[in-house]
């Protein structure tokens, strides 16, 4: 199972984000992330065997609950990733504590943690073909209130996420 941690927005933002997925992709080509797929990814896993799916259902039952509010307030691009983002200008702490919290709890349980510096984004557009300078982007208010175990489904050759287990943040 291909599996991550990530914050999911609710449907009337990722609605908005698709929109501004689509909008982007117009201008620098590429392909939009559908809507339904929108999500801030926090730890990827990759490949986990089922029998340790458990210890990662235990991981996060034990994250900290409290909810923020996060800006989505600047576009950019990572050319060698070929990938074009919406993100914050300024993480918030509660953000900055719920993935270091993650973090440690997955390096106790084993799983391996990226060791770069965490940098949140949602991806809008995959393999755009013209270049995006960072620029301020009109914002958009996320009031974060769900953290959740994401799986890749790519059943009938699309790929999906699918939430696998959640947990609401107050």
């Amino acid at each position: 199972m291909r599996l991550f941690f990530a914050l999911v927005p609710d449907e009337a933002l990722r609605l908005a984000l698709g929109e501004r997925a689509r909008a982007l992709a117009a201008a620098l080509g590429g392909r939009a992330v559908p809507a339904h797929n929108v999500h801030l990814t926090l730890a990827f896993l990759g490949e986990v065997e089922r029998a340790r799916v458990p210890a990662l259902h235990d991981i996060l039952d034990a994250m900290p609950r409290d909810g923020f509010a996060l800006a989505l307030d600047c576009v950019g691009e990572w050319p060698r990733a070929g990938v074009a983002w919406i993100a914050p200008r300024i993480v918030p702490a509660p953000l900055a504590v719920l993935h270091a919290a993650l973090a440690a709890a997955l390096r106790v349980q084993g799983f391996a943690v990226e060791a770069r510096p965490f940098h949140p984004h949602i991806t809008l557009v995959r393999r755009p073909s013209r270049r995006l300078a960072d620029a301020p982007a009109d914002r958009l208010t996320w009031r974060v209130g769900r953290l959740s175990l994401m799986r890749t489904d790519t059943a009938g050759g699309a790929v999906r996420y699918r939430e696998d287990a959640v947990v609401t943040l107050a």
